[in-house]
């Protein structure tokens, strides 16, 4: 496992607060991946790193290590710096992307240079900032902007909960569901090849529904459709 810290990470003096969080993920109903949350909470911004592993007996065929990190202003969700580190079988590599001084532009480990559109989101960013206006009824419907390796996404969110219920699914008294629609707008990938879930996430048309609990956090989330959804569920 590699682990790299770059300017754009961990650019304040001390975590004040570090909590990890354990999912699994189920395809088809099989569960067959670990993944950890681990959220630092510092002066004025976030970093969130996600773990993903393959459980062992499925590791053995096909290993699976891919680790993602974003770090992003604690009020606005911005991000500042991201990167992925990708281990697929025989797919290894390592891009990490750092916002310029003005923010404009995002700098690519690969060399490659692209603008940053104003007022937009990555995918864990957005997904951490859904959460945390999932208490407020009155900012959804919204659309928000996604930067996803390079391309622009729309991601139109909408809330639901036990007083406004979603058409198909039941929720708890105390829980609220976000689903979100992703469409492409324009732009292209920084690279030639990608991990397995950005390919999954930045397909026209995907759909996202994360569950959130009363303490803003999200015990279950769902990528795609039935009978191919993937889903997250949290452990504990």
């Amino acid at each position: 496992m590699v682990i790299l810290f770059t300017a754009g990470f961990y650019s304040e003096s001390r975590a004040t607060e570090r909590t990890v969080i354990p999912y699994e993920a189920s395809y088809m109903g099989i569960a067959l991946l670990n993944m950890t949350l681990t959220w630092e909470d510092l002066d004025s911004t976030v970093q969130i790193t996600y773990d993903n592993q393959l459980k062992p007996f499925i590791a053995y065929f096909h290993p699976i290590h891919n680790i993602y990190r974003v770090h992003f202003d604690k009020e606005s969700y911005k991000p500042l710096s991201w990167s992925k580190d990708v281990s697929e079988g025989s797919k290894r590599f390592l891009l990490e992307a750092n916002r310029s001084v003005h923010g404009r532009d995002v700098h690519y480990s690969n060399g490659q240079v692209r603008t940053f559109p104003e007022g937009a989101l990555t995918v864990f960013s957005a997904t951490h900032f859904l959460a945390s206006k999932a208490k407020t009824p009155a900012f959804f419907p919204i659309d928000l902007k996604v930067f996803i390796d390079g391309e622009i996404w729309k991601a139109t969110a909408t809330r639901y909960s036990a007083n406004q219920p979603h058409p198909e699914i039941e929720l708890d008294q105390n829980q609220v569901l976000i689903q979100t629609d992703l469409h492409y707008v324009k732009g292209g990938r920084v690279m030639d090849e990608n991990d397995i879930l950005m390919d999954v996430i930045a397909t026209e048309g995907t759909q996202f529904m994360l569950w959130v609990e009363q303490d803003g956090s999200y015990s279950r989330a769902q990528f795609g459709k039935f009978p191919k959804a993937v889903v997250l569920k949290r452990l504990r």
